[in-house]
C-alpha cells in the first residue's frame, strides 16, 4: 500500500484538477469567492447580501448569482470565474476569451445580467435608476479592451465599487421590505430547481437557433420594425420601449 502512494497521490490530484474545471464547479467556486469577500468587507447592517437566487419569469426561470440591497441601491451581480485575456465591448453580443492561444466566445455578461436586472426590477417595482448592473470577473482574467466601470476584475474591486456608491436612494425600511420580497419570490434552492433551470436554458438556446433572433438585451422575442427617420428595416425587441434591444435585419 505504501509503495502505491507515489502513484495514487498524483492521480488524485489530476482527478481533482479536472473536477475543478467543470463549468458548474468553476461557477460555484467563483461565487464562493464573492460571498467570502462580502462577509469580510460589507457591513451586514448596511448591505443585505443574497446569493444564488432563481426566479420564475414569463420566459421561464432565471438564475442570479448575487443581489446586494442597500440604501445606496440594489446591486445585481453576475460572477465570472475565468482566466486569460478578455476582449469585448458593451455593444457586442459575445465576448472573447483567449487562454493558452485558444479563443472561446461567451455571451456578453452585461447583456446577460440586464435580463436579471429587469427581473429584480419587476419583483421590487423599483425605478431602474436605483439598480446597478454589475459584472465581476474573479479568476485570473485580464481585460484587453476598454470596459465600463461596472465590469470589475476581482472580488476586492467589486467590494470597492459597491462601497463607492454613497448617495442614499432607498430608505432603511424599504431595504427590509425589498429583501423580504426577493426572499418570497425566489424559488427554493435545491437540485430540482437547478435541473429545471438548466433544462429551460438549453431549450431557450435551442429555440433561438443559429440565426440569433433573440433580443441581445433581455433574450425576448424580436419583431421586424422600420425606422421612421431613415426607413431602414431592423429587428427590435417586442418589449420596446421598456427594452430597446435591436439587431440588423437579415439581408
Amino acid at each position: 500500500m505504501v509503495d502505491a502512494l507515489p502513484f495514487i497521490i498524483p492521480l488524485g490530484l489530476l482527478v481533482l484538477a479536472q473536477f475543478i474545471k467543470l463549468p458548474r464547479i468553476k461557477g460555484m467556486l467563483g461565487e464562493g469567492v464573492v460571498r467570502a469577500a462580502f462577509r469580510r468587507k460589507l457591513d451586514p447592517d448596511v448591505y443585505r447580501c443574497l446569493h444564488d437566487l432563481t426566479f420564475d419569469t414569463p420566459r421561464g426561470t432565471t438564475q442570479i448569482d448575487h443581489i446586494v440591497v442597500s440604501r445606496f441601491g440594489v446591486f445585481v451581480i453576475e460572477t465570472k470565474n475565468m482566466a486569460g485575456w478578455i476582449f469585448g465591448s458593451p455593444e457586442q453580443a459575445r465576448w472573447t476569451q483567449v487562454l493558452h492561444r485558444k479563443k472561446t466566445t461567451f455571451q456578453n455578461p452585461i447583456r446577460q445580467n440586464y435580463g436579471h436586472l429587469k427581473t429584480v426590477q419587476s419583483v421590487l417595482n423599483l425605478d431602474e435608476a436605483c439598480l446597478h448592473n454589475v459584472v465581476a470577473f474573479v479568476g485570473d482574467a485580464c481585460a484587453k479592451t476598454p470596459f465600463p466601470d461596472t465590469v470589475l476584475w476581482s472580488a476586492r474591486a467589486l467590494v470597492r465599487f459597491i462601497r463607492s456608491r454613497t448617495t442614499p436612494v432607498i430608505s432603511p425600511s424599504e431595504v427590509d421590505h425589498m429583501v423580504a420580497r426577493l426572499e418570497a419570490a425566489r424559488l427554493e434552492n435545491g437540485r430540482m430547481t437547478r435541473r429545471a433551470h438548466v433544462r429551460q436554458v438549453r431549450a431557450r438556446v435551442a429555440a433561438r437557433g443559429p440565426s440569433g433572433t433573440a433580443c441581445p438585451n433581455c433574450g425576448g422575442k424580436m419583431v421586424a420594425r422600420t425606422s421612421r427617420k431613415t426607413g431602414e428595416h431592423f429587428m427590435g425587441c417586442e418589449s420596446f420601449p421598456r427594452c430597446r434591444g435591436m439587431r440588423r435585419a437579415a439581408a
